[in-house]
């Protein structure tokens, strides 16, 4: 059962309780209107007739009544007689219809009783009929004003059914506008983009509801989608043309082989050389997809307290042992460091930076640094190269991505390496920064929690 369905039947259930209430209510106020007719029947019976016509006199014991043929009053008192003749004895002004007494003498009870009847144009009357010695006793009040009372009162509770069934359908129509409709079109569009249509998005809504909110972020989820999807797509291509390179190299290399090449001396010997090569860098791209693969499950560091200033002087002595013929220094100006992290990941890390800067900024000394403010340790690696684009800075961090498109991949590397020391980072709770400008150099500043 949908959740519209629910509310209609909800909403359907309260509008006939409530009808129930209200004609029980009718049934229950004329029962007892009636009542009191009845019991002003049985007050306005006498025990016994007067002889003369139009006398009554009060039960024994009470005060005698002056005879009164037309009080103004609705009662009416007659005698039936057995041999059907009626002798009226009360008839009141205010009424407007007699009974029908040839009807009610064919009742004829052995006892006292009361009942309902009618006049020739169908007003009702509440009537007692006694048996006496040779007549019958009928008493008779009109049910006009009992009438005219359950009527007002079911017209009163009709005005209020109807005021209640249209707040009712108000209510059902503000909520199938703002709540349900929104949802239902979210769920047309989830069957649509099953069903191949990956374009379609949810109508929005009133972003101050429920289902506002709900359309939105199904759409914000949509476009997150997509656009993880392509970088996804984008990420796959990149890494299969990374890989094509080398594998295309190495297949070369044993095709002219196998078709008798390199078959003079020291050729052989090169060709095993570039194939080693070739699978190193293959080997060093697999390793670095596996550490990205890694980092997006979220690994475990195993965190440690870390003398800084050493592991920046172990990066710059091993710096040095591979380019010893560049400027690479520690700027001492801050003194020792001391900070709790995953000395591998960041020495990684630092290690990174400094061979970017190497391999980019040929020409250019290097600088490393670390300092403490508060509870943040910074690390800075900077060089004073050529610097970056505004347009290359706002994609250096992304997988793949080179600066020169051009440049050999000896020298360009994968593309992956800032990629890392921005998961490395983020994974330890902290960010990267570039600040660069075109002919100004390049900075890379680090910024992890001490704790």
């Amino acid at each position: 059962m949908t959740l519209r369905t629910r509310i209609l039947s909800a909403f359907g259930f309260v509008l006939l309780l409530l009808l129930a209430l209200a004609v029980i209510v009718v049934l229950v106020q004329r029962s007892q209107l009636i009542e009191q007719l009845d019991d002003r029947l049985e007050t306005s019976a006498p025990l016994e007739p007067v002889n003369r016509p139009g006398g009554l006199r009060q039960p024994a014991g009470g005060a005698p009544l002056r005879a009164v043929d037309e009080p103004i009053s609705d009662l009416y008192l007659a005698e039936v007689f057995d041999d059907g003749t009626v002798e009226v004895r009360v008839q009141g002004q205010l009424l407007t219809n007699l009974p029908d007494i040839d009807a009610i003498a064919l009742r004829q009870p052995v006892e006292r009783k009361i009942f309902t009847a009618t006049s020739s144009d169908r007003e009702s009357f509440r009537v007692l009929m006694e048996p006496r010695n040779n007549s019958w006793l009928v008493v008779a009040v009109p049910t006009a004003t009992v009438d005219a009372s359950v009527r007002q009162l079911v017209v009163s509770f009709l005005i209020a059914a109807l005021l209640i069934a249209s707040t009712l359908v108000l209510v059902a129509w503000w909520i199938n506008r703002l709540g349900l409709r929104p949802i239902v079109a979210v769920t047309e569009t989830a069957r649509a983009i099953t069903a191949g249509e990956r374009e379609d998005r949810a109508p929005l809504a009133d972003p101050r509801t429920e289902a506002g909110e709900l359309a939105s972020a199904f759409n914000v989820m949509l476009d997150d989608r997509d656009k993880t999807e392509d970088k996804l797509r984008q990420f796959i291509a990149d890494a299969s043309h990374e890989l094509r390179t080398p594998l295309t190299s190495i297949r070369g290399y044993l095709d002219l082989y196998s078709e008798g090449g390199f078959r003079e001396p020291g050729q052989l010997d090169d060709v095993v050389r570039r194939m080693q090569s070739e699978s190193s860098r293959m080997s060093g791209l697999v390793d670095q997809l596996l550490q990205l693969a890694r980092m997006d499950e979220g690994v475990d560091l195993n965190v440690d307290t870390v003398d800084v200033s050493a592991m920046l002087q172990a990066v710059v002595s091993d710096a040095h042992a591979a380019h010893p013929d560049r400027s690479i220094s520690i700027d001492h100006t801050h003194g020792n460091v001391q900070a709790e992290l995953d000395a591998d990941k960041v020495h990684q890390l630092v290690v990174g930076l400094v061979n970017n800067a190497l391999v980019h900024a040929p020409e250019a000394s290097v600088v490393l640094g670390a300092s403490a403010e508060g509870n943040e340790l910074l690390l800075s690696v900077s060089d004073d190269g050529p610097g970056l684009s505004d347009s290359d800075a706002a994609r250096v961090f992304d997988r793949f991505y080179r600066t020169d498109s051009s440049r050999a991949r000896s020298s360009g590397g994968s593309g992956l390496g800032l990629s890392i020391a921005r998961d490395v980072a983020r994974l330890h709770g902290g960010d990267i920064e570039l600040t660069t400008a075109v002919g100004e150099g390049c900075t890379f500043l680090l910024r992890l929690p001490r704790g």
